[in-house]
Order: C-alpha cells, then structure tokens, then sequence
C-alpha cells in the first residue's frame, strides 16, 4: 500500500513538471512594430486668422494659394515623401439695378502631386523643398443684359484646363509633437488651351406698327492658348496636423 501511494505522489509531481515546461514554452514575445512613415494634413487658416486679428477690414479674402488642403507621407528614416493638394472655389455674383443685369458663375478646381523631403532644423523647426505636378480646371459662365429700347445679352462660356508643374518650399514650427503652424513658398510654369464662346443676342423693337420685334443672336468661338508663371509667395498659413 505505501509503495502504491508514493508511486502515485511521483506521478502527480512529474506531470506538474510537464505543465510547467509546457507552459514556459507557450509564452509568445510581444514584438512592438515601429512606424515608418508619418502622415500631416494641413489646412488654410488665413481666414480664422483675419476673423481673430483684423488689420484693415478692407483686405482682400481671395485666396493667394489656391490649396485649401494638403496631405503628405514622409519616411521617419530619410525624409521622403509624396504629397497632395486640392482646392475648390465655387463664386455665384448677381446684380441688377434695373438697366444692367449681370451674372457670374465661377467653379474652380486646382489638383497638385509631387516629392518632397523633409529636415528637422532643430526640436521646433522644421522645413521641406519638393517638386510638384499640377492640373487645374476653371468652368466659368458671366452673362451681361443692359436693356433699352434695343437690348443687348452678352453670355461669356469659358472652359480652360491647364498643366504645369515646378518647385516648392515650407517652413513649420511645431507647436507640440502633433500640431504645426507653417507656410509655403512655390514657382510654378502652367499652360492651357481656353475654350471660348461668346454669344450676343439683341432685340430691336420696331417703331411702326405692328411693333415687332427682332432678335439676331452672334456666336463667336475661339481657342486661345495661355501660358504663365506663378510664383506664390508665403503669405498662406497652414494648420498642420500629424498623424
């Protein structure tokens, strides 16, 4: 009977061993995975800025860059990176005072990719230079009706999609580890081909009975080619965002 419990007691002590060798094995290491790229969005705050400090009331709210948003992927290692901007105007303008009535739609869209590296200058500063790829493209239609006793329509239809590209630079300060404040600087040559129709419509109304009128519509189509260079100095603010 003693021989039978102490076999028992070995058994359950060598089974207990087992679990514990067993378990030591399944531990598994955490592996923590460092990130290698940030992401910053910015956006234009020069508006908040003049609602906040309001210098002349007079200024001027058209913006001097059009990019409202911009996006950009750098690599924690090297600085590369791609970037992104986007913006859209859209301006609907009536007026009339009786004698002329006039309307402009405006719908612009502007579109930018490129490269860019980054460079820490110290804890707070940082700065990029960058080459950008560019594409934009204006919808506008004004039309122009002054009315007498002949009146004359004057309806404008441009469509111009332009291309071009060229350098750029920014400088940010960082206000914490995820917010920065910063500004950009760019060079940019772009070229289009417009798409123009101008159509004049006039209504004569006749002196003599039965008093009609006439109407002659003139269309005149043309094409012409634009070519600029844009240099857009830093004046934009952008609130930038890390993630």
């Amino acid at each position: 009977m003693k021989q039978l419990i102490t076999a028992c007691i070995l058994l359950g002590c060598t089974g207990y061993t087992y679990a514990q060798g067993n378990a030591s094995t399944d531990i598994t290491p955490v592996v923590k995975l460092e990130r290698k790229a940030d992401h910053y969005v910015g956006v234009q705050v020069n508006g908040l800025i003049r609602q906040v400090i309001n210098f002349n009331n007079n200024a001027s709210t058209a913006p001097v860059n059009p990019y409202l948003l911009t996006w950009s992927m750098n690599s924690r290692r090297t600085g590369w990176g791609v970037r992104a901007g986007i913006g859209y105007n859209y301006n609907s303008i009536a007026v009339n005072d009786g004698i002329t009535e006039s309307t402009s739609k405006l719908n612009d869209a502007q579109l930018r990719v490129g490269i860019e590296r980054r460079f820490s200058l110290t804890p707070k500063w940082s700065a990029g230079v960058g080459l950008d790829g560019l594409f934009n493209y204006n919808d506008d239609i004004t039309s122009s009706t002054i009315r007498s006793f002949d009146t004359v329509t004057t309806k404008i239809k441009s469509k111009k999609p332009a291309y071009g590209g060229g350098a750029m630079g920014w400088l940010r300060y960082n206000i914490n580890d995820r917010v920065m404040i910063g500004t950009e600087t760019s060079i940019y040559y772009i070229q289009g081909k417009e798409d123009r129709t101008v159509e004049v419509t006039t209504r004569k109304f006749d002196s003599n009975p039965p008093f009609n009128s006439v109407i002659t519509t003139v269309e005149t189509r043309s094409k012409p080619r634009t070519s600029e260079v844009a240099v857009r100095l830093p004046v934009v603010f952008y609130l930038v965002v890390k993630f």
